[in-house]
């Protein structure tokens, strides 16, 4: 598992698990269809609908069944929020112009320019291997992008570790009282995220780990939340999509992209 990224933060790599340690294969998924069901209740959204093939959906289904699958609730709500439509979710390459500004805001040494943003999909793209080079996973509003090859637990756990962040609309309460606010954005995904693969983080005192991978200042962070740091919301159940309410976040206006300038 590679690093986990939200709105500028830098997190460290944990093992992957044992249990799924190969990235799944393109016809691994029972098949022979396209792997994109009519039925709305299955499958998923993608942010660019344009932009799709099947390879990347079986890679999307293998772990939304293996959240299916899991003994946890959160797991199992995880992949009803996706099939549900609540989020989107597609790969780092088909971001839209707005997030990859964002995206390249939180990636400065990367040496992105807003015209990169059109050479992301090209084959072999310099710019998107750059972008995978350095994040799993992000999430604006309740768009969720994540890297190709992760093996199928990690993929898992990034689409729990980011339908958390959406839940909670981190990308706005990240910032409400930094540092404590970005450590409790952050200790509660990757609490999400040791209840879908307790063996990635066994030993790990997540505390330590958010403030340490973050480089967030300790002695900045309200104390009763240091003693008590998991805060609502954990479960992506229909109460929290009902206080969620994506459909009502601001729509970007690709007119104004920089690359579209």
């Amino acid at each position: 598992m590679r690093s986990r990224w939200l709105l500028g933060l830098l997190v460290a790599v944990v093992a992957a698990s044992p249990a799924c340690t190969e990235p799944v294969a393109p016809d691994e998924l029972d098949g022979g269809g396209d792997g994109k069901a009519d039925d709305p209740t299955t499958g998923f959204d993608e942010i660019d609908a344009a932009h799709t093939n099947r390879t990347f959906r079986n890679y999307i289904e293998a772990a939304l069944r293996f959240l299916e699958r899991h003994d946890e609730e959160l797991a199992r709500l995880t992949a009803r929020s996706i099939r549900d439509r609540h989020v989107k979710v597609d790969e780092l390459v088909d971001l839209t112009c707005w997030d990859f500004e964002r995206v390249r805001a939180d990636l400065p040494d990367a040496g992105l320019t807003p015209d990169d943003w059109h050479r992301l999909q090209d084959r072999g793209s310099p710019v998107a291997a750059a972008i995978r080079a350095e994040i799993d996973g992000y999430m604006w509003s309740n768009r969720i992008y994540v890297a190709r090859g992760l093996t199928v637990s990690a993929l898992a756990a990034t689409l729990v570790h980011e339908v958390n962040h959406v839940i909670n609309r981190s990308e706005v309460g990240y910032y409400e009282d930094l540092p404590t606010s970005g450590f409790v954005h952050e200790y509660r995904s990757f609490y999400a995220e040791s209840v879908i693969t307790p063996e990635e983080y066994e030993g790990v005192d997540l505390v330590d780990y958010v403030i340490t991978n973050y480089e967030l200042d300790r002695t900045g962070i309200d104390p009763a939340i240091l003693a008590e740091p998991l805060a609502p919301t954990l479960l992506p159940d229909a109460e929290a999509w009902r206080a969620r309410a994506p459909a009502q976040d601001p729509v970007d206006d690709d007119a104004q992209c920089p690359a579209l300038q």
